[in-house]
């Protein structure tokens, strides 16, 4: 029923940007504060008990257009912005403050009007696109399969609580609920991309120390080749041409990086579901 729910909505046309009406409906339809996740956790373990309890093969269609409800309000498209774009057209001129302009509001990052570190700019895009892909499809769909909708909700509870960054004790248990999701994604880059490269960095010891975004930003460079790991590792090491050359190609990379990420999960997903491995949760 899942994956049914899942496809339906890439055939529905979310693999296309979401329209700003349904970006919309799902702001409104996010909890804002504490007291309205409680009641919406309350909400979701009364609906669970019901469908658990009450269930029938007929009432398979009313389960199927809960899920399908929920997933195209609040799941977002595994790209959260066209890099390939007008961003990637600026960026191909030299125009890099342009391409910053762009995007940085659009994802979330301080917007100022005097950057002139090209490779800085270019690697906090790059860096919050990535982590943007995992907190808005990635980690909803990891629990929206093992837990199903109060899953989806649990992430997205997580994508919030790490985005108001307040009560360490909350904080800590939506980094770790977002740890899991990203763990899964960066073996995903590692299967989809340069397996060896992306392999040196999920075995470093000090990995872990790392946060979340750092993390997988680095397994995502890695995964997009040894060179581009290199030049962000090492920084400054070429001229500002070299870099734009360099940085063009990872922009394209990472897009498609990304989308076979997408598309593995998708078969996965299609094969746990013909093997009957299913969560029981709606």
């Amino acid at each position: 029923m899942k994956f049914l729910a899942v496809m339906l909505t890439v055939i529905l046309g979310r693999y296309k940007r979401r329209s700003q009406r349904v970006v919309s409906l799902s702001r409104a339809a996010t909890p804002q504060s504490y007291l309205h996740w409680i009641l919406l956790i309350l909400c979701m373990l009364a609906l669970e008990t019901f469908l658990l309890m009450l269930f029938r093969w007929e009432s398979g269609i009313f389960v199927l257009a809960i899920e399908l409800m929920v997933l195209y309000i609040y799941l977002e498209n595994w790209s959260p912005s066209d890099l390939t774009g007008k961003y990637y057209q600026d960026w191909c001129r030299g125009d890099f403050q342009a391409s910053w302009l762009q995007l940085a509001g659009l994802l979330g990052l301080n917007r100022t009007d005097d950057v002139t570190d090209c490779q800085s700019a270019h690697y906090a895009i790059c860096q919050q696109y990535i982590f943007l892909s995992l907190t808005g499809f990635f980690a909803l769909l990891f629990w929206f399969v093992f837990l199903g909708i109060p899953g989806l909700f649990l992430a997205l509870w997580a994508g919030w609580q790490l985005q108001r960054r307040q009560k360490k004790h909350l904080l800590l248990a939506a980094q770790i609920i977002i740890w899991i999701a990203a763990r899964a994604l960066g073996f995903t880059f590692f299967i989809v991309g340069n397996g060896v490269s992306a392999f040196n960095q999920l075995k470093k010891p000090h990995a872990d120390d790392l946060g979340i975004s750092d993390w997988l930003f680095r397994i995502a460079l890695a995964a997009v080749g040894e060179e581009s790991y290199k030049q962000y590792k090492l920084g400054g090491d070429c001229s500002d041409d070299q870099f734009r050359h360099l940085a063009a190609e990872e922009i394209i990379s990472l897009n498609k990086l990304i989308r076979r990420s997408a598309i593995l999960w998708l078969v996965m997903l299609g094969l746990l579901t013909m093997l009957g491995v299913e969560s029981p949760l709606y």
